[in-house]
C-alpha cells in the first residue's frame, strides 16, 4: 500500500473524528443557518458524517427532494424587485434602486435603521442587519479589553482567589453591553461587502430560501447550492470561490 494512500485514508479518519468531537460553534451556526433557511431538520447522524461542503450539500438535497415547484423562476430578481417596490416610497429617485448602485448612495442616513427594520416586518423576512463602523467597533472593543484589564491588575493580589478574574469578566460583560447600547442608533451601515443591492439581496433570499421560494413557487437545486454558499461564506467569513463541493470545512475553510 502507498504512502500516499495511507496518509489520505489517515486524513479521512481524522476528518470523521473532527466532526464528531469537534462539533464547535461554527459547525454549530452553519448546521442552525441550514436548517432556518430551507426549513428541515439535519438528523445529528448525519451531521456528524459532514466533511465537505458536497456533503452538506447532498443532504439538503436529499431533505428537500420531495419539493416538486417551478425550476425555471428566479428567486434572486424575485427578491429584488420585491425589496425595490417596498423601497421606493422612501427614496428622492426611484431610479436609484438598481443591483448595481450602492446601497450608502440611496438610503438616507436618517431613518435608515426604522426603514430597515420596517422592511423585515413588511416583507416577513429575516433581514440582514446593519452595523456599526468598523472604527466605532474596534474602539468599542479596545475600551472593553482595557477596562477588563484594569480591574484584573487593581486587584491582582486577590487572584489566588479569583477576584481578579472574576471582576475582569464582570467588566467585560458590563461595559460591553453599555457600549452596545450607546452605540446602538450608529448601526446604519450595510456590511463591508454589501456595496450595492446585489448581495443584500442574495442574504435575504439565503436566509429566508424556504419562504420565498415557497411565495414564488420556486425550488432548485442551482438556488440551493447559492443559497449554502452564502451562509458558509457568512458564517467562515471565507471567499465565496473558495466554497466548492469538495471543499473540507475544517482543513480547508478553517471551521473551528
Amino acid at each position: 500500500m502507498s504512502s500516499q494512500i495511507v496518509r489520505r485514508r489517515n486524513r479521512d479518519r481524522r476528518e470523521h473524528v473532527d466532526w464528531k468531537t469537534k462539533m464547535g460553534l461554527d459547525a454549530v451556526e452553519i448546521v442552525m443557518e441550514v436548517e432556518e433557511s430551507f426549513e428541515i431538520t439535519i438528523p445529528e447522524d448525519r451531521a456528524v458524517n459532514v466533511r465537505t461542503v458536497g456533503d452538506l450539500y447532498a443532504i439538503v438535497l436529499d431533505l428537500t427532494k420531495d419539493i416538486t415547484r417551478d425550476h425555471s423562476v428566479c428567486v434572486t430578481a424575485a427578491t429584488f424587485h420585491l425589496l425595490r417596490r417596498h423601497l421606493i416610497p422612501h427614496v428622492t429617485d426611484a431610479q436609484s434602486i438598481r443591483p448595481s448602485w450602492r446601497i450608502a448612495d440611496t438610503l438616507p442616513l436618517r431613518g435608515r435603521q426604522r426603514l430597515w427594520a420596517r422592511l423585515g416586518h413588511e416583507l416577513d423576512l429575516r433581514m440582514p442587519p446593519l452595523q456599526r463602523p468598523y472604527w466605532m467597533t474596534l474602539t468599542s472593543i479596545l475600551l472593553t479589553a482595557t477596562a477588563a484589564w484594569f480591574c484584573y491588575a487593581t486587584f491582582a493580589a486577590d487572584n489566588a482567589s479569583g477576584l481578579g478574574a472574576f471582576l475582569g469578566l464582570l467588566t467585560i460583560v458590563f461595559v460591553g453591553l453599555v457600549l452596545a447600547a450607546v452605540t446602538k442608533p450608529f448601526q446604519l451601515f450595510p456590511a463591508k461587502t454589501y456595496t450595492d443591492y446585489r448581495r443584500p439581496v442574495t442574504q435575504i433570499v439565503a436566509l429566508n430560501y424556504a419562504k420565498i421560494s415557497e411565495q414564488h413557487n420556486s425550488w432548485n437545486a442551482t438556488d440551493i447550492w447559492n443559497v449554502l454558499q452564502v451562509i458558509i461564506v457568512e458564517q467562515l467569513g471565507v471567499k465565496k470561490e473558495a466554497v466548492t463541493p469538495t471543499a473540507n470545512f475544517v482543513y480547508d475553510l478553517g471551521m473551528n
